[in-house]
């Protein structure tokens, strides 16, 4: 079938993870900041525990109920775990530090991302199809400005917006539906076997397994089975898979 819309993946595909932990001190000193405007200390031993359940807490729900909790939701954990008395200015601050962070401690596009989404938006209408964890699409939206790939899609699926996470349809579907594409006649590139790729080929998309990123969880990283329709490890590589006929890639 022609492939008439592309879908991709934010996180590692586009974006690398680097300056991830700049960030996370960043979200660190925030938190400790307002705990000590409250009067209260912490014990690193147990700030360094809150962090490491709010990322199980965080993991869980992404896993099991197919969506990703909100940066209020996850401070709010974090803030109970530590048994912090309830204080809406503390974290209502705290969630825009973790909310922001990434602006001030950006992550880097990927090698080859540019000419890919210049290239290919003039063939395909390309769409965004990304969880979300502390930065909302909102913000991720203002990375793809600062990068100048921003005007190259004509769609968005952020987990934080649709309500779901991939692999669950809609997450999918959301963008499918705007474009009038069926999916049989997309692709999804994205580097998450059990997210992206299952995700796409359950509901009849084609799929490209992304493994290009060295910054992207050993998890996830290139090696075992996938269902992809190809693995590739360069945006040089899918252009070449894509050519086909396509001169102009």
């Amino acid at each position: 079938m022609e492939i008439k819309v592309i879908t991709i993946d934010f996180w590692n595909t586009l974006f690398d993870s680097s300056n991830g932990k700049l960030r996370n001190t960043y979200r660190q000193e925030a938190l400790l900041k307002e705990i000590a405007r409250l009067g209260k200390t912490v014990d690193m031993s147990d700030l360094k525990d809150a962090m490491q359940a709010s990322w199980e807490f965080f993991d869980h729900i992404w896993k099991n109920d197919m969506r990703t909790p909100s940066p209020y939701e996850t401070v709010e954990f974090f803030w109970d775990y530590l048994q912090i008395p309830p204080d809406q200015r503390a974290l209502d601050t705290i969630v825009d530090a973790f909310e922001n962070c990434i602006i001030k401690y950006p992550p880097s596009i990927i090698k080859g991302v540019r000419k890919s989404m210049k290239k290919l938006s003039k063939i395909y209408q390309l769409a965004i199809v990304s969880d979300t964890g502390f930065s909302p699409g909102s913000i991720l939206r203002e990375l793809l400005y600062k990068e100048e790939i921003f005007d190259y899609f004509s769609a968005f699926s952020f987990s934080d917006e649709t309500g779901v996470s991939k692999p669950h349809e809609k997450a999918f579907s959301t963008v499918l539906d705007k474009l009038k594409c069926k999916p049989e006649n997309a692709l999804h590139i994205g580097d998450i076997e059990e997210t992206d790729i299952k995700g796409a080929k359950n509901i009849g998309m084609k799929a490209i397994k992304f493994s290009g990123d060295d910054t992207s969880h050993p998890a996830f990283k290139k090696g075992g089975s996938t269902i992809a329709d190809i693995e590739l490890s360069s945006w040089k590589e899918i252009r070449e898979f894509l050519k086909g006929e396509n001169e102009v890639l």
